[in-house]
């Protein structure tokens, strides 16, 4: 720029002649020189001091607040010492005279290109150290003695220090004393023999922390170090949560997978590939429809689709899948799966945890059945914790309140007094005992009364086991049934007085008959001696005797209930059966003894028994009823012989035998087919028999009578 068009045209002449490549644009005013600038990109201006708007000095301000230290040289030819002085301090980048030497456009391209190449040097470290300073990684210098010359922001923040504070510090202020030595023995060396240096350290803070770093240092030229730090805390931690989770993983001995946003395996552990049978890489690439079935893969994809739901807020599911392994088996499963991270907002997969729930599926199968069991039996069905407080209470069945009239609700919590009284919970508390000190018992049981929620009471018999044991050894509680037991009582009230009444019957038939019968029977023997009577009317007389003593006898036995228990020996039964015969009113009958058996029972009420199926074999067993008793009518043949499989004995006749609709009533009490007896006889023989463990059963003999079997006895080996 220069006030004189023509020198202002000739100096860019002489520029462009130069070497250099310089392109050349020449203005005669302040304000085209600034057009210029706004409107190209000028590396230099070069102008006359004395310009027709402005100074070379106002035009040096006006450019400089357009672009940033751009170079300036005042090349004039009016200028002084004073001119220059001001120019320079006003920051001009050179001052060149005007000469009519005819090297002075050499002198001035050689200023500009030195001021050009000097603002690109500036503006190029200037770039480098507004990198260094932004930089997010720590950058230091340290001089030849190790002191810092230089620490950008990022340094000086991860140690907590202020960067001038820095300058002039030896480095071994950031280090723990045991890494200045490391760093002094090991990593100093190896930067001063190879140049460089790469590796892991520890820093120290100002305020006495620690921090793991990711280090670097390399040489300079000139003997100085840089340094470079990351702080790698976190990195470092990510890695080890990574092998903490890989050690949990393989030691969960779950299977555990991960599967792509295409529902391909990326990783699957070992135990996921033992339960299927493959090995891992034969899984990762592939699709999970590979193992799953169809179902389990919709449900799969549903609820991946429920988890990415803008109405869904959790990141994780439970459901159930079917993985098919390597040899075609089915196995049910637990899939517990979790979104990965997401990327950019976008779904990447899942990762999932496999549970085999195949026995649990099984045992849940068997706890529904359970619980349905207890919700159909008639009794009511309780649990108890240690405290004795009721943790679950079950009506009886198709009831909704309990025996007590409480709904289970009302129950739950409350302790067991609200139901039972002190003496009972003692009893129970007994009971429990004894359990937990006897292995070999698993259930107690006891009557109690409950007091219902009217304050009634109510007995009850309770059945109680003990809870299983926590994994210590605690006891947890019980478990119980009650059972309503009014019914029973009140039977067994009624039965007591029964009892009473068939005592006092019994009494009476034992002393109110027995003596007028005995009387009787006296009168008879006094009658024989001194009476003209016929005899046959005396032994009718002496039958009706015996048959009503036979028949009090059998009154008692029912009446009083009271048989004892049997106390079973070998006994041979041809000799029992001999000695019944002799004390049975047997007349014309006649026996034949089929066995050679020797059986275990009790001698006296088997006696009972055989008594009075002879007695009931001659009584029924006439071939013609209709003739009076006594006397030389025919008898009836009766025959004892064994089973056929050697398991009990038989007595049968000849007689006209039982008919085929009455067989099943013949041992109910009080039956009688010809109204003359007391049908008392058989259904003591069926006592007799079901208290041996034995079987009595009626049927046809051989020769058309009836056939009386016991079947069940125990024979002896003779």
């Amino acid at each position: 720029m220069d006030d004189e068009p023509q020198w202002a045209v000739t100096t860019a002449e002489l520029l462009d002649r130069r070497d250099v490549a310089i392109e050349t644009l020449s203005a005669t005013s302040a304000s085209e020189a600034l057009e210029y600038l706004t409107e190209r990109e000028i590396d230099c201006i070069v102008a006359e001091y004395d310009l027709p708007d402005a100074d070379g000095l106002e035009l040096l301000e006006a450019a400089r607040s357009e672009v940033d230290s751009i170079p300036f040289l005042l090349f004039t030819g009016s200028g002084s010492e004073a001119i220059a002085s001001e120019a320079i301090s006003a920051g001009v980048t050179d001052y060149v005279r005007k000469a009519d030497d005819p090297d002075r456009d050499a002198v001035l391209a050689d200023a500009v290109v030195d001021a050009v190449e000097a603002a690109h040097g500036r503006r190029k470290r200037d770039r480098q150290l507004h990198a260094v300073e932004t930089a997010q990684e720590g950058i230091s210098i340290l001089d030849s003695n190790g002191r810092f010359v230089y620490v950008n922001r990022a340094y000086a923040d991860l140690y907590g220090y202020e960067p001038a504070a820095m300058i002039g510090e030896h480095w071994e202020l950031l280090y723990p004393d045991d890494e200045v030595a490391a760093a002094h023995e090991e990593i100093i060396p190896t930067v001063m023999a190879e140049g460089e240096w790469r590796g892991e350290t520890t820093g120290l803070r100002a305020d006495g922390s620690t921090f793991v770093e990711a280090h670097s240092l390399s040489t300079t030229g000139n003997g100085d170090l840089i340094c470079t730090v990351q702080d790698i805390t976190d990195h470092k931690e990510r890695e080890r949560d990574l092998e903490r989770y890989e050690t949990i993983i393989e030691a969960l001995g779950d299977p555990v997978y991960t599967v792509d946003d295409d529902g391909r395996y990326t990783y699957v552990n070992d135990a996921y590939a033992a339960m299927t049978g493959y090995e891992k890489d034969e899984i990762v690439g592939e699709h999970v429809s590979v193992l799953l079935d169809d179902e389990s893969v919709e449900r799969g994809e549903a609820t991946v689709e429920s988890l990415l739901s803008a109405d869904t807020d959790g990141r994780q599911c439970t459901y159930e899948i079917t993985v098919e392994t390597s040899d075609g088996e089915a196995i049910r499963c637990e899939d517990n799966v979790s979104l990965l991270p997401l990327a950019d907002g976008q779904f990447r997969g899942i990762a999932g945890v496999v549970r085999d729930i195949t026995d649990r599926a099984e045992r849940e199968r068997e706890l529904e059945e359970y619980e349905t069991i207890v919700e159909t039996i008639p009794d009511e069905v309780y649990t108890l914790d240690a405290e004795r407080r009721l943790t679950k209470v079950v009506p009886p069945s198709n009831a909704e309140v309990t025996t007590t009239g409480y709904r289970p609700a009302e129950l739950v919590g409350e302790h067991v007094s609200l139901i039972m009284d002190e003496d009972d919970i003692a009893t129970g508390d007994r009971e429990i005992g004894a359990l937990l000190n006897d292995p070999d018992r698993s259930t107690a049981s006891f009557e109690m009364e409950t007091i219902t929620k009217d304050g009634q009471r109510r007995p009850h018999e309770n059945h109680i086991a003990i809870l299983p044991l926590d994994g210590d050894g605690r006891f947890q509680g019980t478990v119980g049934v009650l059972r309503d037991i009014s019914d029973r009582k009140e039977r067994e009230r009624e039965l007591r007085a029964q009892n009473e009444r068939l005592e006092r019957f019994a009494s009476i038939v034992s002393h109110d008959l027995r003596n007028p019968l005995n009387v009787a029977q006296g009168r008879l023997e006094q009658a024989r001696g001194t009476c003209d009577c016929a005899e046959a009317h005396l032994e009718e007389v002496a039958w009706a005797h015996d048959r009503m003593s036979v028949l009090i006898e059998n009154i008692l036995t029912v009446a009083r209930e009271r048989d004892p228990e049997p106390d079973p020996g070998p006994i041979s039964l041809a000799a029992v059966v001999d000695d019944c015969w002799d004390h049975v009113e047997t007349g014309a009958a006649a026996l034949r003894v089929e066995t050679d058996a020797v059986v275990r029972a009790d001698r006296a009420r088997l006696k009972q028994l055989l008594e009075n199926l002879l007695r009931n074999a001659v009584d029924h067993g006439d071939a013609d009823p209709a003739e009076p008793r006594g006397g030389d009518r025919p008898g009836v043949t009766i025959t004892v012989g064994d089973r056929e499989g050697g398991d009990g004995f038989y007595v049968a006749d000849d007689g006209p035998g039982i008919p085929l609709d009455e067989r099943e009533r013949v041992f109910e009490s009080g039956y009688s087919s010809d109204g003359d007896g007391t049908g008392l006889g058989l259904a003591i023989v069926e006592r007799i028999a079901t208290a041996h463990g034995w079987t009595a059963t009626v049927t046809e003999s051989a020769a058309g009578g009836a056939r009386f079997e016991l079947a069940g006895v125990d024979a002896v080996d003779r």
